[in-house]
């Protein structure tokens, strides 16, 4: 079983319904205080580009590109469907995020995840990512409950 992966938009309604998936899980991990799940449609200010994974006719995962006005590249909003994990799709949602970063010019990919999160924090590392210090909005309230983590993609 292999999964395809396309570009959409942020109104894709498949995509919402893997981000309340991804927020339904992520929400009792983390106080109130702490959650830093953001809407991907009120992104008002810069570019997004997300990705979906599709499995035969299941929808099994998404990731979100946002580049700020300032120029600054995030990964957002990555998820894949208990039912597909392990499956290497995580991986694949994120290197077509970096293959579309590299096209865009930028060369660095920014990311934020939450300390209990250790499997994601394990791909990311995996994948080449390194932590890193506050990033963007970020730096005005850092988070102890939040890893800041970012790669040299290009």
């Amino acid at each position: 079983m292999s999964a395809q992966i396309f570009e959409t938009d942020a109104t894709h309604p498949h995509l919402t319904r893997l981000i309340a998936e991804l927020d339904a899980y992520q929400y009792p991990l983390y106080p109130p205080e702490s959650f830093q799940g953001i809407n991907i449609t009120e992104l008002d200010e810069g570019e997004i580009t997300c990705f979906m994974a599709k499995v035969d006719d299941d929808w099994a995962g998404c990731a979100c590109l946002y580049i700020t006005r300032q120029g600054l590249a995030e990964m957002k909003r990555v998820y894949v469907s208990p039912l597909f994990r392990g499956q290497g799709i995580a991986s694949l949602l994120i290197a077509a995020m970096e293959k579309k970063l590299k096209a865009l010019g930028h060369r660095e990919l920014f990311l934020e995840t939450g300390v209990f999160q250790e499997k994601a924090i394990t791909l990311y590392e995996k994948l080449g990512y390194s932590r890193t210090q506050p990033f963007g909005d970020y730096q005005q309230a850092p988070d102890p409950l939040s890893v800041y983590m970012m790669k040299a993609v290009a």
